[in-house]
């Protein structure tokens, strides 16, 4: 009786928000169907290499291993570095599926294929909300211009991986949000970035002390018991 009491609510929820235009649904899309999309964005991708982290080198590596030699230094977050990702429209207006409005635009770090490899919770898929290989989003922001700058401090949590910038441009399509163009700089411009020391100095060198006197604290134990049980 609850549940379908429930459901009948949200139901009646969803009726009048649909009513009152304010209930918005994001429709499925696929890579496929915005592929004669592509190609009018001019994404140019960033990174502070160097120790003076406010000064941004261009990142033109055209190599998915981390190994590469224009991948290195790789960032992370104990260096403090940062991304700056720039999207610039080569043309105006923006053509999108359908000619729909657009209204946002996302930019996404995604994994290079070489760091998806065996790894399913990576696994890149043709429809993009499914497609686990673009995990971080770096900006969304309301469509309102030809070119968008950000910069993007390198998270904690980011594994030794390499990656590529996309551009995602949200459209409304009557009460719906779908997606209706995108970009990337795949076989243009990767990055590489490397797993952080994660572990504070201190939990080192406590962990350090610990170790060397812990052996020592155990034959005390061992030696006051064995006294004890003499003495009674």
């Amino acid at each position: 009786m609850t549940r379908t009491l429930s459901l009948a609510i949200a139901m009646c929820l969803a009726t009048h928000a649909l009513a009152a235009g304010t209930y918005e649904v994001l429709q499925s899309t696929s890579y496929t169907q915005l592929a004669n999309t592509s190609g009018q964005w001019n994404i140019t991708v960033a990174a502070t290499r160097a120790a003076n982290k406010s000064a941004f080198e261009p990142v033109s590596c055209t190599e998915e291993k981390s190994s590469a030699a224009c991948n290195q230094p790789l960032l992370n977050a104990d260096a403090q570095d940062k991304l700056q990702v720039t999207a610039a429209l080569k043309d105006s207006p923006l053509r999108t599926i359908d000619d729909l409005p657009a209204t946002k635009l996302w930019v996404k770090a995604c994994y290079a294929k070489p760091s998806t490899a065996d790894r399913p919770w990576r696994k890149a898929d043709n429809v993009i909300d499914k497609d686990k290989s673009c995990p971080y989003i770096v900006k969304s922001t309301d469509f309102n211009q030809s070119t968008y700058t950000f910069q993007w401090p390198v998270p904690k949590n980011m594994t030794k991986a390499v990656w590529y910038a996309q551009v995602l441009v949200q459209c409304q399509n009557g009460t719906e949000m779908s997606f209706c163009q995108y970009d990337d700089t795949r076989n243009e411009s990767y990055w590489g970035t490397n797993t952080i020391n994660s572990t504070p100095s201190g939990m080192i060198v406590a962990t350090a002390v610990c170790s060397a006197i812990g052996p020592l604290f155990l034959g005390v134990y061992f030696l006051k018991d064995k006294l004890t049980r003499k003495s009674q």
